[in-house]
């Protein structure tokens, strides 16, 4: 049986990779994904939404995890997405065409595995900081 790091970073490869069948078979058929801007996600089915929004929002995009914690069935990491936004981001709110522009998002992750599948993705985003980088409000105004 793989640790719950183990499977975390066979995640992790997968998706730099483009490899959506191997993140599929990464997770669990009832697995639970929430992530800021009110996405929420279930199933296999819900994993293959999820990882097909940023896939054709940004075809580019690569994640990278600094700080990494791990138990036994547990791993919350902080990371940073980049990518650039060439394709349309569809968001609950409705859909954000192409921009063009080049995204680095800093995120924080946690994960829980049980019987070498993820179970359970809860991502945290700033996505005011999203949306300014992507030109849709404004920057804020310096203090």
């Amino acid at each position: 049986m793989a640790t719950a790091k183990t499977v975390f970073e066979r995640a992790v490869e997968a998706w730099n990779a483009r490899d959506e069948a191997g993140i599929l078979a990464l997770v669990s058929p009832d697995v639970e994904l929430m992530a800021s801007g009110g996405l929420d996600f279930h199933g296999r089915e819900g994993m293959r939404q999820w990882y097909r929004l940023w896939g054709e929002a940004c075809p580019d995009r690569v994640v990278r995890y600094t700080n990494v914690l791990s138990g036994p069935d547990q791993v919350i990491g902080e990371g940073t997405f980049t990518g650039t936004h060439t394709g349309i981001l569809h968001m609950p709110n409705g859909d954000v065409p192409p921009t063009g522009r080049r995204l680095q998002a800093d995120f924080v992750a946690a994960f829980k595995v049980a019987d070498d599948k993820i179970t359970y993705m809860r991502h945290y985003l700033d996505v005011m900081d999203l949306m300014v980088q992507l030109g849709l409000v404004p920057a804020p105004a310096e203090a």
